[in-house]
């Protein structure tokens, strides 16, 4: 693979990408019947989520699902300046950065992948795969590497900016980056995915299918967020007037009694 300097990563092609012939494979250690335990786990933490997504993730389907990814190894040797007066290197060892081969799946941090542990990597074998999805890989080796380089090059500035004075880390640039023995591999990363809907909203919850890290969207309940409010409001009215506070429950008790009748 060719060495890049800073500044390419403009030059993203989307060209169709050749066939995604995968290098390894992280296997599932994580059974569904975990997977969902570890789900509901994570919403009880969450305790203004509605008490309704507990029970989708109890009875709904989960997708299991192997994702593509690109992972990128590299020695990546910036120069840097500051204000055009002072000049520094910085060198840095990467391992396995993820690229997602599916643009669907951009975000880094959508997906609970990171930091991949090498070992974690076994030799593709299609019959690990079985049944399971495979998404489709739309992003091509040089598009990934392009926003594999810009990524480095983002880590690479802010340590760079590190224990620099003020004014220095605030004009700190990188001018370019070398990249030395840098090599990619394809590798297909275990998913459990819960997709749900609340209120008109789409919400996923994904776990990492080899050790079960979880990350996700879960709305608030608007009933527990009013219920928060009104105690908040009773508690400040009970500071200013107990006796008033005290007396409200009782006042509205018989309003709704009153309510009743009529």
């Amino acid at each position: 693979m060719k060495p890049m300097v800073l500044g390419a990563s403009s030059d993203i092609s989307y060209a169709e990408p050749a066939r995604f012939a995968p290098d390894g494979v992280v296997p599932f250690l994580i059974a569904e019947s975990d997977a969902r335990e570890r789900a509901l786990r994570w919403i009880r933490r969450a305790w203004l989520a509605p008490s309704k997504i507990a029970r989708l993730v109890r009875r709904d389907d989960v997708k299991r699902a192997y994702l593509p990814f690109w992972a990128f190894d590299a020695r990546a040797i910036g120069y840097w300046n500051a204000a055009g007066v002072t000049r520094g290197i910085i060198e840095m060892d990467f391992c396995n950065v993820l690229v997602s081969a599916e643009r669907r799946s951009d975000s880094a941090a959508s997906l609970p992948f990171e930091p991949l542990l090498a070992r974690a990597v076994h030799r593709h074998d299609a019959r690990e795969i079985g049944v399971s999805i495979a998404a489709e890989a739309q992003r091509s080796e040089d598009e990934a590497t392009l926003l594999a380089h810009a990524r480095i090059e983002r880590q690479l500035a802010a340590v760079a900016r590190r224990g620099r004075p003020a004014k220095e880390s605030d004009k700190l640039q990188l001018s370019s980056v070398e990249y030395a023995r840098e090599s990619c591999k394809r590798l297909l990363l275990p998913l459990w995915v819960f997709e749900y809907r609340y209120l008109g909203g789409s919400y996923r919850i994904a776990i990492n299918g080899a050790d079960g890290r979880i990350i996700g969207d879960v709305p608030t309940s608007v009933i527990k967020v009013a219920f928060v409010a009104v105690a908040v409001l009773w508690f400040a009215l009970f500071a200013g007037d107990a006796e008033m506070a005290l007396s409200l429950p009782a006042r509205m008790a018989e309003g709704v009694r009153w309510l009743v009748r009529r």
